[in-house]
Order: C-alpha cells, then structure tokens, then sequence
C-alpha cells in the first residue's frame, strides 16, 4: 500500500470575517500510530501560521506528508490563453491570483473585485466568474449566472469535476460556491509553496510530480471531502465531532490511510489525449478515478 507518515486534510472557507464552528476553516491531522488531531483556526493568515509550523516540523523529522485542500487548484483549460499568460498554464494562473488577490489578516479580501477584472481581461463580460453578494454586482460580474459564451473560449466544468459531480470553479458565491474558495485558495498555495522552509520539500500533484506516486516529503493535492458519504457523529472528537465539515476532513484521513492509494495517484484509466491537460492546466481532484 502508498502509505504517508502524516495525513493533513483541510476543509476550505472563503469567509471575508474571522469564523470558526460550521462552514469554516477545519485541519484534521493523522500522523501514523497517533489519533486524529483537528484544528478551527478563525482565519486563513492563522490557519497558514499553523500550517507552516506543522509542515516545517514533519520535514526536519523526516516523515513524509499528504496535504489536501478543498477547493479547485485550477480552472478549465484555455483560461491562461484567455487572460494571455506565458509559461505552464497552471502556474501561470498561480502567480497571477497570487499578485492580484489580497487576503487580510481578519479575513477581508477582494476576491469580487478580482473576478470581475478578470471578466473584463478575458473579454465579452460578464462572466466566466460568477455570483456575488448583490451589493457586490456591477456590469463585469453578475450575481447570477450570466448566458454561457463561447467566444470565451472555455467548458464549464474541467474533467475531473464531470467524473467527481463537483460544482464548476466559476461560481463565487452561495451554495457550492467552489470558484470563491479557489480564488482565496490558489494564492494561499502559492505562499506556503515557495515558503522559504518548505519550498525545498514540496510539490503539486499532478502538476510537479505526473501521474506517479510521489517522492516528495510534501505533497499538496487538491480533495473534495464530498466523495466520500459524510460520517457519523464522532463522539471521539469531541464538540467538533457534531461539526460536518470537521468529520469530513477526519473521515478523509481516515480514509487515506487505510487505501491503497497508488492508482489515485497513476490514474492509469486517464486516456492519453487527457493526460497533458490535466497535468499543465487542469489538475485532478484526488480521490477521483477515471
């Protein structure tokens, strides 16, 4: 069996206030031989302090780790085409949000302004990115979802969300609003990716490491706790075992460390005409096969 030393799974949030409790941020951790551990940090700047701390530690002790992110790493293919980017697409598209997007230490965030100049960049707005707060509407982001263009150049949905039945990254806001998670997520990657303590020791399947198993200490994946049915009250983690989202990402861990987890990474059933486009643009949703 692929086995990990240390599983981290985190349930996402795109709050722009602190928050903890449902629908916030949630790190199940499971080191081997130990019983999961589960953090609420109130927001995204001390879930990363956290993080760091954690990941930084693992690597000095030598202990390979997997770390799954709840939201979407990438878009459909054709957005770096469409916004006139150069390079890799995915990383591409990475260092862009992460210029563009800024994430305050309470939370606050300006993640509404962003999608709507990246409307405007790709041109025939509005959309692709859509739904905001109302208050947040203007003339290049709609609150509701606007007619689907071609002259976008771009699908709804990328390949592994058809397979996995996961919401489209274009929609920001109310009910799986996934695409306001990947704004807020993809620069929050970036940052802990070429961290100064981490950057030596850590990769992005598929993006870095190809349909293998991965050799790095650290690897990032992008999860969908959804996959999974959702567990049980857990009474053996306390207040937090009421919580969905806490048992999803303790579930998920669980999870990982009692499959086999090589084909989820080789993706063997994935046809070759998909291969290059998953593994430059549009990543894969770990847990998901073919």
């Amino acid at each position: 069996m692929t086995r990990f030393d240390t599983l981290v799974m985190i349930d996402w949030s795109a709050a722009a206030t602190p928050k903890t409790g449902a629908d916030s941020l949630w790190m199940a951790v499971l080191r081997q031989g130990e019983s999961v551990r589960l953090w609420n940090p109130p927001t995204r700047a001390a879930l990363y302090a956290d993080l760091v701390t954690l990941l930084t530690g693992e690597a000095q002790a030598g202990r390979r780790v997997l770390a799954g992110f709840d939201f979407a790493f990438a878009y459909p293919a054709g957005l770096a085409r469409a916004l006139q980017l150069d390079g890799p697409p995915w990383s591409a598209i990475w260092a862009l949000l992460a210029r563009a997007i800024h994430d305050g230490p309470d939370n606050s965030n300006n993640r509404f302004t962003v999608a709507a100049a990246l409307n405007r960049r790709i041109g025939a707005a509005p959309g692709p990115f859509w739904a905001c707060p109302p208050k947040a509407a203007r003339p290049d982001l709609t609150s509701t979802r606007p007619p689907w263009n071609p002259a976008w150049g771009l699908t709804e949905t990328r390949l592994t969300e058809k397979l996995g039945k996961a919401h489209s990254p274009w929609k920001l806001y109310t009910t799986g609003s996934v695409g306001g998670q990947s704004l807020m997520g993809i620069p929050f990657l970036y940052r802990l990716r070429h961290d100064p303590s981490l950057a030596p020791h850590c990769r992005v399947w598929p993006f870095e490491t190809g349909f293998v198993v991965p050799c790095a200490q650290i690897t990032l994946t992008e999860i969908f706790p959804s996959l999974l049915p959702v567990p049980a009250e857990r009474p053996d983690l306390g207040a937090a075992g009421r919580v969905k989202d806490a048992r999803q990402v303790a579930g998920l861990c669980d999870w990982a460390a009692q499959t086999d987890l090589a084909p989820y990474f080789t993706l063997d059933g994935l046809p070759g005409s998909d291969r290059e486009r998953v593994q430059r643009e549009e990543g894969w949703i770990f847990g998901v096969l073919p």
